[in-house]
């Protein structure tokens, strides 16, 4: 009993010079610390704000476009401001790619292809069409600006593979015909080149239009620089009003009476356009889309541009 007493007391005062060396230390520590006077309450501290709260850029633009095309009296002035910032090129060129007759099933398994075009400096590509073999069928439409001084399509035509390195099957340097420039839809199968030699490879089925920049009518400005500096956001609710500061200044505009304003129409949503729309611009959200459609009153083609914009900026 006595031993275990002793035990006892030696533990008790092991474990009080352990803390009175540990005091010792932190109060060394204290002493070495340097803590500076009259600091800052916000002294390493983030205060969030809505200049410093990031926020995609593709609800920016999204809001930017119903600010700009709800002012009905500031749509004549856009035109000259927003082709002088933007350059659509010569104009709006749609490709749509139907089907293919190939010659050949290169490999064992069936086919698995999709087209590449490339046009001036862009690459699009439609989905894969699997086990299309010799005959696949995409349905895809491209939408893009075309370019100054590009007159010709690429287009290429690849096996998709699991493990190895995608084919090339076909493919072929296609001029714009001048025909497509005069308005006039074109329609054209064209033949196609490869392991087979010139021309042997089978063919394409494509669709084009153009529309020139002078038909596409007047776009609303997007400025990067005005939406992070002069736009106010309350991002706490989604569903309650935004307020705008306006960046532009419109001095050829005047406000009509109403006895003087036509009735017009209003426009409604339509989801065979959206739908239509989400097949052109896939990597976009559905309710940047559907944001898009209502700022621009839902005109499709109006919508098309701005879509066009966003994925060029």
């Amino acid at each position: 009993m006595a031993s275990s007493s002793l035990n006892g007391d030696f533990t008790d005062l092991k474990s009080i010079v352990i803390q009175e060396n540990d005091k010792k230390t932190l109060e060394d520590l204290k002493k070495r610390a340097y803590i500076p006077e009259n600091l800052p309450e916000d002294f390493l501290r983030i205060i969030l704000n809505e200049n410093n709260i990031p926020e995609d850029s593709d609800s920016m633009i999204a809001r930017q476009l119903h600010f700009n095309l709800n002012r009905p009296n500031a749509l004549p002035s856009y035109t000259n401001r927003y082709q002088a910032q933007v350059d659509f090129g010569r104009g709006r060129l749609q490709i749509d790619v139907v089907e293919a007759k190939l010659n050949k099933n290169y490999g064992i398994t069936r086919m698995d292809p999709y087209v590449r075009f490339i046009l001036g400096k862009r690459v699009f590509e439609t989905p894969t069409a699997a086990n299309g073999s010799k005959n696949p069928i995409w349905k895809k439409r491209i939408v893009c600006n075309l370019p100054h001084n590009v007159d010709t399509l690429s287009i290429e035509i690849y096996d998709e593979k699991s493990f190895t390195q995608d084919e090339l099957i076909a493919f072929v340097k296609y001029p714009l015909p001048s025909q497509l420039f005069d308005g006039i839809f074109v329609d054209e199968w064209i033949p196609l080149s490869g392991r087979l030699g010139e021309h042997k490879e089978g063919y394409i089925n494509i669709h084009l239009l153009f529309t020139p920049v002078e038909a596409m009518g007047p776009r609303p400005i997007i400025n990067q620089s005005s939406l992070s500096s002069s736009s106010s956001v309350s991002s706490s609710s989604s569903s309650s009003p935004i307020h705008h500061a306006n960046p532009f200044s419109q001095p050829n505009t005047v406000n009509l009476p109403q006895e003087f304003l036509e009735p017009v129409n209003v426009p409604k949503f339509s989801e065979e356009d959206f739908k239509s729309i989400k097949e052109m611009f896939p990597s976009f959200d559905d309710e940047v889309i559907k944001s898009i459609m209502e700022s621009s009153r839902f005109d499709k083609e109006a919508t098309i541009d701005a879509l066009l914009q966003m994925s060029t900026d």
